[in-house]
């Protein structure tokens, strides 16, 4: 049975005790329906406020603390909404099943901003989507991993992560523990700069079934480790579909390093490193399948096929 916020009749007519009325649908929305915008003049973090986008909650924080686990919760967060993350988890989505929806085009996307030493978006219960956000990873230098995830399930889709500019440069982007099975990052742009300082974007420890799929990665990554990395424990069934990858450093050889004993697939890459006549993009392949990854180590070249053929 659902736990929903205020009454609902069949027609979808939702009233919450000192809210405004709305309209559901239901069929879309089984759970409850939250609205985040942090520039709106009556936005607050009160209870009884969230449900129509003319009195939001100020905070994503907030709303996720408003939700119920597994019920089809949603939040939708408005167009221009700035979450300031300023602390060790001091965005944490710890509410199982809920979506967080970004509203808006490009530049006009809500976003997420790590502003200081140890800040961090801890995933931290099953299930979670996070679509169509800007985060911006530059605002403090050195970010350890401000994307933390440590819980299975967790979708990350249609965003626009900024890890470094000539101000910041995140050390690391996402992090994930040997909880992290079935991650999904899709459709996403990780977008880095020249400047020096970021060891890789996505860090892969362990975990079953993760998927990094149509993803643009372009940054100074570690000339010998590249935009995704797996490190300490080797993950299993791993796919790596369809992503671009560019390590802008100098003399640099890797784009992708796996680990010994990771088993999955990685298909239909392209990757670009900047040491003529080296075609190591792909690093320490472990147990995994190459399928149709083309590698280029100099301007104008046509890319050449990556991995011992099969005979």
């Amino acid at each position: 049975m659902a736990t929903v916020v205020g009454s609902r009749s069949g027609l979808f007519w939702k009233k919450v005790p000192g809210g405004i009325a709305a309209i559901v649908n239901a069929g879309a929305f089984s759970g409850n329906v939250f609205f985040v915008d942090s520039v709106a003049s009556g936005a607050t973090d009160v209870a009884g406020y969230g449900t129509t986008p003319d009195a939001p909650f100020k905070t994503i924080d907030f709303a996720v603390g408003q939700c119920t686990a597994n019920q089809g919760d949603v939040i939708f967060v408005l167009p221009g909404h700035v979450e300031t993350v300023a602390a060790a988890a001091g965005l944490d989505l710890d509410v199982a099943g809920i979506r967080i929806i970004g509203l808006g085009n490009r530049a006009d996307r809500p976003k997420i901003d790590f502003t200081a030493t140890g800040a961090d978006m801890d995933i931290d219960a099953a299930n979670i989507t996070l679509e169509n956000f800007n985060l911006d990873l530059t605002s403090f230098d050195a970010l350890a991993a401000p994307i933390d995830v440590n819980s299975a399930g967790f979708t990350m889709r249609k965003c626009h992560v900024l890890t470094a500019d000539s101000g910041g440069q995140c050390t690391l982007g996402v992090l994930t523990d040997a909880n992290a099975d079935y991650m999904v990052i899709e459709d996403c742009f990780f977008e880095g700069s020249s400047d020096a300082g970021t060891t890789a974007t996505v860090r892969i420890v362990g975990g079953d079934f993760i998927e990094i799929k149509r993803c643009r990665f372009v940054g100074a990554y570690t000339t010998t480790i590249g935009a995704i990395e797996m490190l300490t424990t080797a993950p299993s069934h791993i796919l790596i579909d369809d992503c671009d990858i560019n390590n802008t450093t100098a003399a640099s050889t890797v784009c992708i390093t796996g680990i010994t004993g990771a088993t999955g697939t990685i298909r239909r890459c392209t990757l670009r490193n900047q040491t003529d006549a080296n075609n190591g993009q792909i690093a320490a392949t472990g147990n995994m399948q190459l399928f149709e990854n083309y590698g280029v180590n100099n301007n104008g070249e046509r890319g050449i096929a990556l991995g011992t053929a099969s005979v």
